[in-house]
This record gives structure tokens, sequence and C-alpha cells, in this order.
């Protein structure tokens, strides 16, 4: 298995930039709605629900509060949706 592949919030941005390339916020509503950096909101609990609608991305960015959820729902979504480049936001958006 390869080493999933992690970026900055520095580097954000650039990526976003690109066709085809999403942002998922996988913590709960109430956090998104609390405080976000964009993307669309898509809860870990609820993500099998997803995998057809992310599956259209060349590109997902997975995020939340400190990277340690968001690392785990990165390489469940590397497995299922391994025609998309899944990347991860290392330490979250805090």
């Amino acid at each position: 298995m390869s080493e999933l592949k992690e970026i900055s919030i520095k580097e954000l941005p650039e990526f976003l930039k690109q066709d085809e390339c999403q942002l998922i916020d996988i913590r709960e509503v109430e956090e998104f709605a609390d405080f976000n950096i964009g993307g669309i909101n898509v809860p870990s609990h609820k993500l099998k629900e997803f995998y057809e609608d992310l599956s259209k991305f060349k590109t997902l960015i997975v995020a939340c509060s400190n990277g340690t959820r968001s690392y785990i729902i990165a390489k469940v979504l590397e497995k299922k949706l391994p025609n998309t480049l899944i990347l991860h936001l290392r330490e979250g958006i805090f």
C-alpha cells in the first residue's frame, strides 16, 4: 500500500485551484457550522452515502480539526475510490 500524501494548510489554496479538486471536511455538522475553511461537509459516519458523489472528483483533500479523524478517513477513501487522488490535510484546519 502506498503512503498517504499529506499537504499543509499553506499548500491548500494551490491544490484547490486545480480542476476537479474538492476539500471535504469530515467533522460533524455542528463542528462545521461553528468554523470551517470551505469545502463540503461529509461527516465521517455518513461517508458511505457519499462514495458515488465523491468519485466524480480527480482529487479529494480530507480535513478535520486536528488531522486524526481525517487521516483514518483518507485511508478508507484510498481503498474505496482507487481512481481518485486522496490527499490528507496534515494537522487539520486549526
